[in-house]
Formats: structure tokens, sequence, C-alpha cells
């Protein structure tokens, strides 16, 4: 076949694909059986698209069987104009038996990206068909994770474009996504940040809905989205921003200086937690081992006698007994103590500094308990004095001493406070107005 030939049976196999008709593909087909291959080869010539991408448009699903049935590499070839395979053209048309005729070939086609950037989802979510982005995230459900260019996922796009119902749907299948659903674009901004700078409260409402939306992300400019919603007042209409409001305060979002220190004083409860746990289990290891090892050792055998002994009996205990008590009070008191602690941090009570106070002052006596314990064992355990009394002696003084001193620290430490915050308090009873003023304009945002 000469290559006017092959142009005139190109134009009549175009002309089948608008108009869907299968028979004329298929004499075509018969007289040039390679004029598929040819469609494929010079990436559809003239056309700019192939045959496949004009019948997913108009939504011929029997002659793009016909065409898949005979060349199945067709769903692969992406077209010249924006680089789009035929399953972005049918998701964007919205011919949902089409989809899925072409996912059933190839699903990896799921993640192609035009020159734009955007997959097949992307141009679903876009165009608000949602029955295709069910086929889609059916079949490829790590698909939704891809980005387009400005590192903007399938959630930012469904904002940008308007179209809330995709939102809806896609929150809810990818919910469990943590990641996904607080994906930021190449500014910072997550899909919250876009919705509430886009004025959309219907998505706002949806997205803060998730529980695994992280409602304080700070943007690369170091916004939240209660900073992000100040800025943009002035260019939108009163109701919109009293309903955008109201639901980032009854979600208690906050404004980035407030959400910075929350984020501190999280890391600082964790980090103190962790701290007091480790410290807490050491000491009740120590206590239980001097419990079931008492110093001196046991008896190992049992005399029956007027000044007999027990086997398994402390042998301390026999000629020292109220030396041996001092030891065991203190040890069961630093036990006790620390077990208290351990007990107390997985009870699964709010992480509060109150919480964090208590458990200290708690771990204070244990340590000080266990300081004991020692000083009680060593001071029985050594023959005559041998310098050895004076020493524990100066050292109970010593540690006397430096918790004297925390104590004092702390003590006037609450003081201080105490005191900023009566002078705080007599300054808003002597500018009542202002003070008033003053919490009605922050009240819904310093909510915490």
């Amino acid at each position: 076949m000469d290559a006017q030939s092959q142009l005139h049976a190109t134009t009549k196999l175009y002309d089948a694909a608008f108009k869907g008709d299968v028979p004329s593909l298929l004499n075509l087909l018969g007289e040039d059986p390679l004029i598929l291959d040819r469609c494929i080869i010079e990436k559809s010539g003239k056309y700019m698209q192939s045959p496949l991408h004009v019948a997913a448009n108009f939504g011929h699903v029997n002659f793009t069987n016909k065409l898949i049935e005979k060349k199945p590499k067709l769903v692969e070839v992406v077209d010249q104009i924006k680089r789009s395979s035929p399953l972005h053209i049918a998701c964007a048309e919205g011919h949902l038996q089409i989809v899925k005729t072409l996912l059933g070939v190839n699903s990896s086609i799921c993640y192609t990206h035009d020159q734009d950037g955007k997959t097949p989802v992307h141009v679903a979510a876009i165009n608000g068909q949602i029955d295709v982005l069910r086929a889609l995230l059916n079949v490829e459900p790590q698909a939704a994770r891809e980005r387009i260019m400005g590192g903007e996922s399938v959630l930012h796009l469904c904002v940008k474009y308007k179209q809330p119902e995709a939102l809806r749907f896609l929150v809810k299948t990818v919910g469990d996504d943590g990641e996904l659903l607080n994906f930021d674009d190449a500014v910072g901004n997550t899909v919250l940040h876009l919705a509430v700078a886009a004025k959309q409260p219907e998505m706002v409402e949806i997205i803060l809905a998730h529980s695994k939306i992280k409602k304080n992300a700070v943007n690369k400019n170091g916004l939240t989205v209660v900073d992000t919603h100040k800025q943009s007042r002035k260019d939108s209409t009163k109701d919109m921003d009293t309903e955008i409001w109201k639901l980032l305060t009854c979600a208690n979002v906050l404004p980035a200086k407030k959400a910075m220190k929350t984020t501190k004083d999280r890391a600082w409860l964790e980090d103190h937690r962790t701290s007091l746990m480790v410290v807490a289990s050491l000491i009740a290891t120590m206590a239980f081992q001097v419990g079931i090892n008492p110093p001196g050792g046991v008896w190992q055998d049992t005399i029956k006698d007027k000044k007999g002994h027990y086997a398994g009996k402390s042998i301390w205990s026999c000629d020292h007994l109220f030396d041996y008590n001092n030891v065991l009070v203190s040890n069961t008191i630093g036990l006790i103590s620390s077990l208290s602690v351990i007990l107390l941090l997985i009870s699964g009570l709010p992480c509060k500094r109150y919480l964090i106070s208590i458990l200290r002052i708690t771990l204070w006596i244990s340590v000080t308990a266990t300081t004991l314990t020692y000083m009680f064992s060593v001071s029985n355990l050594t023959y005559g004095d041998g310098g050895i009394r004076p020493a524990l002696g100066i050292s109970i003084v010593a540690w006397l001493g430096l918790m004297g001193s925390i104590l004092l620290g702390h003590f006037l430490r609450f003081i201080w406070k105490l005191i900023s915050w009566l002078r705080r308090q007599s300054i808003m009873m002597c500018y009542p107005i202002r003070s008033k003023n003053t919490t009605k304009e922050s009240n819904l945002v310093d909510n915490v």
C-alpha cells in the first residue's frame, strides 16, 4: 500500500473512531492490518491523538473494546496535545465503562502523568467524576498519592476546582492514610489551608471532620489556617468569614504562635514522661532486688533452738532488727513510690503539667528513699567506724542541702508566677473596657 493509500485509510479510521463505527474499523483492518501499528509508531501523525483517544472522548464503548482487542498497546499511547493517555480522556468525560475497560488491560496507566503532571485520578477529581474515581481507586488505591508538578495532591485539586463531593468521597476513601490527608504543596499549604483561603466553608467542614487532619499545620510562611483566614478576610463576604471562623473555633484550630507553643508543650511533656518512666523503672528494679536479696544474705539452713533461725530469713534481721527495719522501710518507700509513678504513667490519664509535677515530687521521694537505703546498708555492713560514718553524715547533710535548694527554687518560681498572675488580674480590673474588647477580639483565636 502506497503512502497516499495509507493516508486515505488513516483518515477513514479516524472518521470511524469519531462515529464509533465498528464495521468500518473491521473493514479497514482487513484491508490494512498494520494501520493501528502505524498509529503507534507515528505518534498518531497529523491527528495528534490515537483513534483510541477519539473513541474514549466520545464514549464509544464497542469501538473502544474492538480497538483494544486488536491492539492492546494503544492504551499506553499518549497524545501530542497534552501528553494525555486515553484513560485521561475517558476520566475527564466520565465514561465509566471505557475507564474500566482500559484499567482491565493495564492498570498501571493510572500513574501516567500528562504535561501538567496530572494523572487520570487528578483529572477525574477535577471534573467531579465520583464513579470514575471509585473505579480507579478500587484497582489502584496508591494512585491517589500521586502529585502534580506544584506538589499539589488530588485533595488540593478538589478544592482548587471547587469539587466538594469529590473531596468528600476522597477523604472518606483515603481516610486511613493520614500522610496523604496532610500532604502540603510547594509552599507548605495543606488542603485545609487551601480550603480556607478559597473561602469554601463546605470543604473546610469536610476536612475538619476527619480525625487524622493536622489542624494546626504551619506552612512555609509560618501560618496556620487561622492566620490564613485572617489575611484573606478583606477579600470575602462577611457570611462566609463567619461560617469558616465558627468551624475553625469549634475545631480548636490555633494561630501559628499558639500552635507552635502547643507543639513545644507536647514535646516537653513527652520528653519528661519518657525520662520519668526510665528513672522509675530503674529505681523499682533496684528496690525489688534489695527486697528479695537483703544485705548480708539469708540463712541457708534451719536451726530450731532458742537462738535458732530459719532458712530463707535475713541474717541481718536476727541480730540487728532495728537497723534491718530502717533499711526495709526506706527500701519499701522507694519501691512503692517508683511503682506508683509507673502506674500513673501507664494508666492512660491525660499527661498534663500538673501530673508531671506530682510524678516528679514522687520520684524525689523515691530517690531519697533509695539513698537512705544505701546509707543504712553501708553503715551497718561495715566493721567499726573506719571513717565511713563521718562520710555518710556529710553525705546526708549534702543531700538534704541539695533537696532543700531544689524545693526552695521551685517555691520561689511558684511565688513569681503567682505575683505575675495577680499583676495581670489587677491590670484587667483597672482597665475593664480595654480588657473586654481584647478578650472579645482574641477569644475565638486563643481558645485552647
